[in-house]
């Protein structure tokens, strides 16, 4: 049995070579005879053709299918990355735009205290806001001047609109300046209109207003009325403007009033402020 079939194997190596050789031939005839252009085609490349269209035609449907979703997916990707590069612009842009506009405003306000140091003999001090007392939001605020550029306690803070507070201690690079609307804050006021004198005190009424009570019994205030420093205190130069008076309560058993004044600092907004500096005697 061996033999036999050690026989047929080399019957079937010795044909080997021409009938590839006869495979080729009639694959290449095919090939050849099937691509050329010709009006008609044999029955069974017919036949064969409509076995196959079905086929072809799923295969095209799938194939079409999965090469748009490829591009869906593409196109989806490309505008996920231009949306991610946008956000990222428009947050640097964002972010420019508010250090611009802080830088606006540092400049206007510079600008206006510039003015405002023109206007006035006294020598005055640019200082920044830093902090405000935990304990009592309004009371207290920090700044970054301190003992190294002159500043001591007692000293006048100021803005180009109004009055801000006095300056209760330092240390080399910080000052804690005591605010006009805080109970323990009193200074010496001129009515602007009369120039009748009063003594203006913080936190009698609410926060964030002030208080004008008369000095004489001919003191008459009314609403409207802007109250200016008197100057006769040792801390703030005079004619500094404090605020307007918004309205006045009669004392009943005292026969006088108490003028409720909202100054013209906005202190929940202030970023700088002008230290006013004791000036050089002669």
């Amino acid at each position: 049995m061996q033999k036999v079939v050690r026989d047929v194997l080399e019957r079937l190596l010795r044909w080997k070579i021409p009938l590839i050789i006869v495979l080729v031939i009639v694959l290449l005839g095919t090939i050849h005879y099937t691509s050329v252009p010709r009006p008609e085609i044999s029955r069974l490349e017919a036949l064969w053709r409509d076995i196959l269209s079905p086929f072809q035609w799923v295969f095209s449907r799938i194939e079409s299918f999965f090469h748009n979703q490829v591009a869906e997916i593409n196109r989806w990707r490309a505008v996920k990355e231009r949306n991610d590069t946008l956000e990222e612009l428009l947050v640097q842009l964002e972010a420019e735009v508010f250090e611009m506009r802080n830088y606006r405003r540092e400049n206007e306000w510079l600008r206006e205290a510039l003015d405002f140091r023109n206007e006035r003999e006294d020598d005055l001090l640019v200082a920044e806001v830093i902090g405000r007392s935990p304990r009592n939001w309004e009371s207290t605020i920090t700044v970054n001047k301190g003992q190294a550029h002159g500043v001591a306690s007692g000293m006048a803070v100021v803005t180009n609109a109004g009055i801000v507070g006095t300056v209760i201690n330092s240390s080399r690079l910080t000052s804690t300046v005591l605010l006009i609307i805080d109970a323990q804050s009193a200074t010496g006021g001129l009515v602007q209109s009369s120039g009748d004198l009063v003594l203006v005190e913080g936190g009698q009424i609410d926060r964030g207003s002030i208080v004008a009570k008369p000095l004489s019994r001919d003191t008459t205030v009314e609403v409207g009325d802007v109250i200016v420093t008197s100057g006769l205190s040792r801390i703030y130069p005079k004619n500094l403007p404090i605020g307007e008076v918004v309205a006045v309560e009669s004392r009943q058993y005292d026969l006088s009033f108490a003028a409720v004044v909202k100054p013209f600092v906005d202190f929940t907004r202030l970023e700088y402020v002008l230290i006013v500096l004791p000036q050089e005697e002669l």
